[in-house]
């Protein structure tokens, strides 16, 4: 399998990642689909996905959650909560670089909150352990769909805004038509709407 990034900035953005969870759920005090929407509409969110050196090396996790909020960092640079936030944002760094998928991908199969509710047993287990609880995720919605729901589309409104027939987009998610095979225009006009590449669509 093919990972989103060198192995070697894996535990710096996992940290990173997880801090920024916890600081934006347990200091600012805001709910963590909201920050997951935020951080998936934000650069931040390529720049992990991508271990973009002048963001994963380059700022702190609070610099990070401040640019994805738009807001000046905290004077807290640093919690030691060990919460289930944390813990939340740490698995979530590792999905993406094991599946190199989105994170838009990752949350719409798993939304945050609902992935909290695993955090016991599966906080006390090897991060290993969380990869089938994503893999069985991951194959019941398509990428299409993982996508779609992410950016908070219907099937009609997707059709309407990338002007791709609605039947192929019901094809599609459900597996009927292999959207690997589908025309370059009609995977350039999705990945357009849905602010991804082409690959995160055929993945």
């Amino acid at each position: 399998m093919i990972h989103a990034y060198n192995s070697n900035n894996l535990s710096i953005i996992q940290n990173k990642l997880a801090l920024m969870f916890e600081l934006a759920v347990l200091v600012r005090k805001i709910s963590i689909d909201d920050f997951a929407d935020k951080l998936i509409a934000s650069p931040i969110c390529h720049a992990l996905e991508t271990a973009d050196p002048v963001f994963v090396l380059g700022k702190s996790a609070n610099e990070l959650m401040a640019l994805v909020l738009n807001e000046q960092p905290l004077s807290v640079e640093i919690n030691d909560f060990a919460s289930p936030e944390y813990w939340l944002g740490y698995t979530l760094a590792y999905m993406q670089w094991y599946f190199n998928k989105s994170y838009a991908t990752l949350i719409a199969a798993f939304p945050c909150q609902e992935l909290l509710q695993h955090y016991f047993p599966y906080h006390e287990m090897d991060i290993r352990q969380s990869i089938d609880l994503f893999a069985s995720r991951l194959k019941i919605k398509s990428s299409l769909k993982c996508l779609r729901m992410a950016n908070h589309l219907s099937q009609s409104q997707l059709a309407i805004l990338s002007e791709v027939p609605l039947r192929n987009i019901r094809a599609y998610e459900q597996g009927k038509i292999d959207i690997s095979k589908a025309q370059a225009e009609t995977l350039y006009a999705l990945s357009k709407v849905l602010n991804c590449s082409i690959e995160d669509l055929i993945l």
